[in-house]
């Protein structure tokens, strides 16, 4: 990478949890991966064929599982946590012993609500969320490491490609609707790669989201840095 280039970071979705294979959950921090999410792990890893000099990990346990085997393979680069975790806006004694289906109702309710500032107990409001994503951004951008890794979640990585490519001056009703309407048209696939590029005239964009192929059923795969970056 050329001194003077942009900077790239690599948001990655973990792999599959046991959330996502509809089992009953505690507690949001603590989900493990499935068996089948151990091996796409696994595979990302192999898949993955550049060194970054920083991996971020969020503190959640499924974002961990994931990122370990990178960890393990990339073993000369710094490892940090950071709170670039999943979204908690449903009070979390509702969420015990459910399933993403028994959850559908609270959260569409939470959805048509829109009011960006209510904090259900336990949880975190929309704006705060933002508002975190937010920081992890800048938080990079203040880095000097030309290439990171930041093992994180779906709607975390909507968060971040959504204040890029819309850039909301207030985090309203309306936002929160539009930000909701962003998730329904551009999902993210457990394991999908979102690129950031970070200019040095302080420009922000994002590259193409997608999976390594054979990824999703733990094959092989090579996974290349530095395409030009676009929105």
């Amino acid at each position: 990478m050329q001194a003077n280039s942009f900077r790239e970071v690599w948001f990655v979705r973990h792999s599959e949890s046991v959330a996502n294979a509809g089992a009953r959950t505690r507690e949001a921090p603590t989900y493990p991966l499935t068996e089948c999410g151990f091996r796409q792990a696994a595979a990302l890893a192999g898949a993955l064929a550049v060194e970054p000099e920083l991996i971020v990990v969020s503190p959640y346990t499924r974002a961990r599982q994931t990122a370990e085997p990178a960890i393990r393979r990339f073993h000369r680069s710094t490892v940090e946590e950071w709170p670039v975790h999943e979204v908690q806006y449903l009070a979390p004694s509702l969420c015990v012993d459910t399933t993403q289906d028994d959850r559908r109702e609270l959260s569409l309710q939470y959805w048509e609500r829109a009011d960006p500032r209510f904090t259900a107990p336990g949880a975190e409001s929309f704006a705060e969320f933002v508002a975190r994503a937010a920081d992890a951004v800048e938080r990079l951008v203040r880095r000097p490491e030309r290439r990171v890794f930041v093992f994180s979640h779906g709607h975390f990585m909507s968060a971040v490609a959504w204040l890029i490519l819309s850039r909301p001056g207030v985090i309203d009703s309306a936002a929160m609707r539009r930000f909701h309407q962003f998730t329904h048209a551009w999902s993210v696939p457990n394991c999908a790669i979102l690129p950031l590029y970070l200019h040095p005239d302080g420009v922000h964009s994002l590259g193409g989201l997608w999976v390594p192929e054979g990824v999703g059923q733990s094959r092989g795969g090579q996974a290349q840095a530095g395409a030009d970056p676009s929105y």
